[in-house]
C-alpha cells in the first residue's frame, strides 16, 4: 500500500483558508489534480478568489489554476473516494477536525494518505476514535506559509502510525512535494512554533523594554545574526499578528509545565495593534505600514507611523564580514545599542533550545533544520551555540541545559537527545550540495569536479557567478579536452550567474579595445555551441541572467529551481545579447509570428521571468525541467540523460513578421517600457532576427550590434547608471 504512494496523482485538500489556498495552490503547480473543499461552494470560491489576488502569486500560471476544482464539503465529499491523499487543513479547533475526519473515513479509500496541516495541535488526540486503519496512515504535516516559497514541512507522526507509512510520508514528500522533511515529537507546537515563535516574542519584548525603535532592532535582527531582511518586525507583520497571538494562546494553554512562556504574552505593542485592527500584512498595515513601494514604520509612542530612520551601526559595519561566532562573541561584549540588545536577547533564545531541544526533537539537527528551512536561519541555535562557545554563553545564562554534551556537532555526529550521545545523521544523497562533489583542479574563479559517475561538474566562483574572459576561456578548455565526458554546469551561492562582468566591458570600451570585446563574444559564443555539442546540463538556481542563461540554454538540457529569475536584459544596460542569446531566441521561434514577436519583445523589454513560466517566454525548451524539489536540484542535473540537438536549420523569417516588429516597437515607446535609445536597440534587436540567413550570419550580427551599442555614449551611460545604483536608466 505505502509503495503506491510515490505515485500519488489526486489530491483533497479539506480546508480553504489562507493555508490550505496555499496548500492546494503549490500541489496545483506540481501537477497534481486537486480538490479544494470548503464548507460550501460559495465559501470555497470566494476563498479561492482570495489566493487568486495573492502577492507574492500561490500560482505558477493558469495551467496551475486549471488544476483546481473547487468543492463543497457539504455536498461534495464523493469527490474524495479516488484521491491519494487527503490533506485537511480546516480551523485550529480539535472538534471540528474530529467530527470532518469521522465524515470522511466511510469515503476514503483504504489506501489513500491522511494528514492534518496544524501548528500545534497533538495528533494522537486528533486521531483518538478513528479506525485501526486510518490511525496507521494519519500523520501531522505541518506545512509553512506561503506554501510556494517555505520548503519547510514538520512531520509528526503518532506511536500508532505505521513506521513503514512515515518512511513512504518521507519519500512523497521529499520526491514529489518538495518539501524538506523535519519529523518532529507530537508536542504542543511542534519545534517551530514552540520555539520560533518563542523566539520572535522575545524580540519584540526586548526592543520594547530597551525602549529600541522598530528599524533599529530590525537591523540588529537581521542579516547580522545570519537572519534574513525580515529580521523581527517585518517577519511579525507577515506572519500576521492575529496568528501569533493564536499561537500564542495554544502554547500557554498546552505547556503548563514550561515555567518561560511568560515569554508568550502579547508584548504591548501587539496588543494596540490587533485592537485597532492593524495585523500585519494581510490588513496593509501592522509594524509597518506600505506607502506605495515604500514603507513605514509604527511609533511605539505615538501609535502611529512615519518616515523610518537610517541605521548605521559602527559595531555591525566593523563585524558584519567576520565570522557569524566571532562577531556575535565580539558584540556581546560591546556596551553600545548592539550589544546592549543582544545580550537581552541572543543568550535567552539559545538556553531556551538548549532547556526544550529534548522535548521537542529527537537530535540538534532537525531542531537546528527547522529553524534554518521555516525561519530563514542561516544557521540554527544549536549551530550558533557551537559557534560562539557554550562557555562564553555560560556566563549570561541562569542553567547550563546539556553542557555535558557539548560540542553538539562533532566528528562523532550530531547530539541525539533520544540516544544521549553523538550520533551520525542519514544522509539522502539526493540532497548533495556542489561542494560534495570531488575536486579535481581548483582555482580563485572556478572548480572542476568529478561528478562520481565518469563525467565532470563545473563550478563558477566569481561574485555572483559573473562571468569574466579568463573563466570562459577555462570552460572552453575543459570543453575541449574532454570532448566525450558528460558536463554539468552547477554552482552555489545567491546565482547561477548573473550574466558577464559588466565593468570588464565598460573598461575596455572607454579605452577602445574593442576587438578585444570582439574576441570576448567570439570566446562567449563559441563556448555555446562547444556546450551544444556536448553532452551538457546546466543547474541553474536564483538568478540566470544575460550571458549566463546564454551558456545554461545552450546546454543540452537545463534542470531549474522554479522560482529562478531568468532572462536576457542587456537591453537595459544598452547592449543586444550576444552570446548566441539573440540569435538562439530567434531560432526557437522562427516559425511562429506571433511567438517571434513575443520573443522580440522579451529581449527588447530587457524582461525577466521565473523559471517556472519560462517554458512560455522561450528562455527554456520542453526537454527542459523544474526541479520539484530546488534542494536536489544539483543531484538531479547530475543524474539526468541529456539529449542530443540536432544542427540548428534556420528559416526566413515571415514577411508578416517586420511589420508586427515594428508595431511592437511603438507599442513598447507609447507604453513607456523603452525610451528613445530603448527604440534604437529594439532596432538593432529586430535586424537580427530578421535580416541574416543563416544561424552563423545571426551570430556574426550579435557582435556587430553589440560594438555598435558599446561605442555609443549614451550605452556608456546606460552601464555606469546600473553599476553605480543597480538600477537600469531608461534614456
Amino acid at each position: 500500500m505505502f509503495d503506491s504512494w510515490l505515485s500519488a496523482e489526486r489530491v483533497a485538500v479539506l480546508g480553504a483558508g489562507t493555508m490550505g489556498s496555499g496548500i492546494a495552490a503549490h500541489l496545483a503547480n506540481l501537477g497534481f489534480d486537486v480538490r479544494l473543499f470548503d464548507v460550501s461552494k460559495e465559501s470555497v470560491r470566494a476563498a479561492f478568489d482570495r489566493a487568486l489576488a495573492a502577492k507574492p502569486p500561490h500560482f505558477y500560471d493558469n495551467d496551475a489554476i486549471a488544476r483546481v476544482k473547487l468543492c463543497s464539503i457539504d455536498t461534495d465529499l464523493e469527490q474524495i473516494a479516488d484521491v491519494h491523499w487527503v490533506c485537511e487543513a480546516i480551523v485550529e479547533k480539535m472538534d471540528l477536525k474530529r467530527e470532518l475526519y469521522a465524515k470522511i473515513e466511510p469515503v476514503l479509500s483504504k489506501d489513500a494518505m491522511i494528514s492534518t496541516n496544524t501548528s500545534g495541535l497533538e495528533i494522537r488526540l486528533l486521531a483518538e476514535g478513528m479506525s485501526d486503519s486510518f490511525r496507521q496512515r494519519f500523520i501531522g504535516t505541518h506545512f509553512f506559509n506561503p506554501p510556494r516559497y517555505l520548503k519547510l514541512i514538520e512531520l509528526i507522526p503518532t506511536k500508532e502510525t505505521n513506521p513503514d507509512a512515515v518512511r513512504a510520508y518521507i519519500e512523497f514528500l521529499e520526491d514529489r512535494v518538495g518539501r524538506r522533511v523535519v519529523v518532529a515529537k507530537d508536542t504542543p507546537g511542534f519545534i517551530a512554533n514552540r520555539y520560533g515563535m518563542w523566539c520572535l516574542f522575545q524580540a519584540i519584548h526586548t526592543c520594547e523594554k530597551l525602549h529600541f525603535s522598530i528599524e533599529l532592532a530590525d537591523a540588529i535582527t537581521g542579516p547580522f545574526l545570519g537572519r534574513p531582511r525580515t529580521a523581527t518586525f517585518r517577519l511579525a507583520d507577515l506572519i500576521g499578528l492575529d496568528i501569533m497571538q493564536d499561537i500564542a494562546r495554544n502554547i500557554q494553554e498546552r505547556c503548563p509545565n514550561d515555567p518561560q512562556t511568560d515569554v508568550l504574552e502579547l508584548p504591548n505593542s501587539m496588543r494596540s495593534l490587533i485592537e485597532a485592527g492593524r495585523i500585519g500584512s494581510k490588513s496593509g498595515r501592522g509594524y509597518y505600514e506600505r506607502s506605495g513601494k515604500d514603507f513605514l514604520v509604527y511609533d511605539f509612542a505615538d501609535g502611529g507611523y512615519r518616515q523610518p530612520e537610517q541605521m548605521s551601526l559602527a559595531t555591525i559595519d566593523e563585524t558584519i564580514r567576520k565570522p557569524i561566532g566571532e562577531r556575535l562573541r565580539i558584540a556581546l561584549t560591546k556596551r553600545d545599542e548592539v550589544g546592549e540588545y543582544l545580550r537581552a536577547h541572543l543568550p535567552p533564545i539559545l538556553e531556551y533550545a538548549a532547556n526544550i531541544g529534548p522535548e521537542v526533537s529527537y537530535n540538534v539537527q532537525d531542531f537546528d533544520c527547522v529553524m534554518k528551512w521555516g525561519f530563514g536561519w542561516e544557521h540554527g541555535p544549536f549551530e550558533l551555540i557551537d559557534k560562539i562557545g557554550y562557555d562564553f554563553l555560560e556566563s549570561y545564562w541562569k542553567s547550563a541545559p546539556l553542557k555535558q554534551k557539548t560540542p553538539f556537532y562533532a566528528d562523532s555526529g550530531v547530539l541525539s537527545f533520544e540516544e544521549q550521545r553523538h550520533i551520525l545523521p542519514v544522509e539522502n544523497p539526493a540532497f548533495a550540495s556542489i561542494a560534495t562533489f570531488k575536486s579535481i583542479d581548483t582555482h580563485d574563479e572556478w572548480v572542476v569536479r568529478d561528478d562520481g559517475m565518469g563525467g565532470l561538474v563545473f563550478e563558477f566562483r566569481t561574485k555572483m557567478n559573473a562571468l569574466n574572459p579568463k573563466l570562459i576561456a577555462a570552460l572552453v578548455t575543459v570543453l575541449k579536452q574532454n570532448p566525450d565526458k558528460r558536463i554539468t554546469l552547477a554552482n552555489d551561492g545567491r546565482a547561477f550567474s548573473v550574466g558577464y562582468d559588466l565593468n570588464a566591458f565598460l573598461a575596455a570600451a572607454e579605452e577602445g579595445k574593442f576587438d578585444l570585446i570582439n574576441s570576448w563574444l567570439v570566446d562567449l559564443q563559441d563556448c555555446g555551441q562547444l556546450l551544444r555539442k556536448s553532452s551538457s546540463v546546466a543547474a541553474i538556481h536564483g538568478f540566470a541572467l544575460g550571458g549566463g542563461l546564454e551558456l545554461a540554454v545552450h546546454c543540452q538540457k537545463v534542470i531549474a529551481h522554479p522560482e529562478a529569475l531568468l532572462g536576457l536584459p542587456e537591453s537595459i544596460v544598452g547592449l543586444v545579447p550576444a552570446g548566441g542569446g539573440t540569435t538562439l531566441m530567434r531560432h526557437r521561434t522562427q516559425g511562429d509570428p506571433k511567438m517571434l514577436v513575443q520573443a522580440f519583445s522579451l529581449l527588447a523589454a530587457g524582461t525577466k521571468v521565473s523559471a517556472c513560466v519560462a517554458k512560455k517566454a522561450h528562455f527554456l525548451r520542453e526537454i527542459d525541467e523544474c526541479a520539484v524539489n530546488p534542494d536536489q536540484l544539483v543531484y538531479k542535473a547530475v543524474h539526468t540523460t541529456p539529449e542530443t540537438l540536432p544542427p540548428p536549420v534556420w528559416l526566413p523569417t515571415p514577411p508578416q513578421a517586420r511589420g508586427m516588429i515594428d508595431n511592437e516597437i511603438e507599442r513598447l515607446r507609447k507604453e513607456g517600457t523603452i525610451g528613445e535609445y530603448g527604440a534604437t536597440i529594439a532596432e538593432e534587436i529586430k535586424h537580427i532576427f530578421t535580416k541574416p540567413d543563416s544561424y552563423q550570419a545571426a551570430l556574426d550580427m550579435e557582435r556587430e550590434s553589440f560594438l555598435k551599442l558599446i561605442s555609443k555614449q549614451m550605452t556608456i551611460v546606460r552601464m555606469k547608471h546600473m553599476l553605480e545604483t543597480g538600477k537600469p536608466l531608461n534614456n
